[in-house]
């Protein structure tokens, strides 16, 4: 089973992205630059719902500046 499908098919995933949108009207999706595995994305995903807002976190910023360049090119 990849991690894709590991996500998709857990309850409480599932319940703390539906929390989410409905908070914020956004969604947080996995990112294999941003987490070392299924928990941590599980935990970051916690504290957003919690919160009520999308945390960004250090690793979220780089991997966003990391393509900046590229980006900006365009």
């Amino acid at each position: 089973m990849t991690i894709l499908n590991m996500i998709a098919a857990d309850e409480e995933i599932s319940q703390l992205n539906k929390e989410l949108k409905e908070k914020t009207g956004q969604s947080l999706g996995f990112n294999y630059d941003c987490y070392t595995g299924i928990e941590d994305y599980k935990e970051h995903l916690r504290e957003c719902a919690k919160d009520g807002k999308i945390i960004i976190r250090p690793q979220d910023e780089a991997a966003r500046n990391r393509f900046a360049t590229v980006i900006s090119r365009q």
